[in-house]
């Protein structure tokens, strides 16, 4: 049985049984950092073109980018971590990409799958992922007044 949630990013969605949502998460305690491992020449070169037309607020091609880049990464059997990283950056990119829309239910919807993705990491591949999730709630919190305008952000570097 579902219950309502209480989160105000979550309207209307329903709060599934423990265990039954975000299967992907990754385990983790505070003492247990998660780090990057480097990546090769493609796959920064795929980094930083999605960085490039992130920052220049091209939010679908940034998604393109960094899902080349997740493709290559679950092909070279990188640490599932990592994947989870890209896969967040991807729905970040989405979910301004609704914002622009001004479609509050995808937002709320790419902040619910992102939110866990990017929590717990700091910093990893020269980017502030930690900072990164701070500001781009502010974005899931405006959904439905729209005050902030989502081409403004850029992602923060270590």
């Amino acid at each position: 049985m579902t219950a309502p949630s209480s989160n105000p990013l979550l309207k209307g969605a329903a709060v599934l049984p423990k265990g039954e949502a975000f299967q992907a998460m990754i385990p983790r305690t505070d003492m247990d950092p998660l780090t990057a491992g480097p990546l090769d020449a493609d796959e920064t070169q795929l980094l930083n073109e999605g960085l490039h037309r992130f920052d220049t607020g091209q939010f679908w091609h940034a998604h393109e980018s960094w899902e080349d880049l997740w493709n290559a990464l679950k092909a070279r059997e990188a640490p599932n971590g990592e994947i989870l990283l890209v896969q967040g950056l991807i729905q970040t990119a989405a979910m301004l990409l609704h914002h622009q829309r001004k479609n509050a239910v995808g937002v709320r919807k790419q902040w619910a799958k992102l939110e866990p993705k990017l929590n717990g990491w700091s910093t990893a591949w020269g980017l502030d992922i930690a900072t990164h999730l701070e500001v781009i709630e502010s974005y899931a919190l405006d959904a439905d007044t729209w005050q902030q305008t989502a081409s403004e952000h850029q992602m923060p570097r270590a």
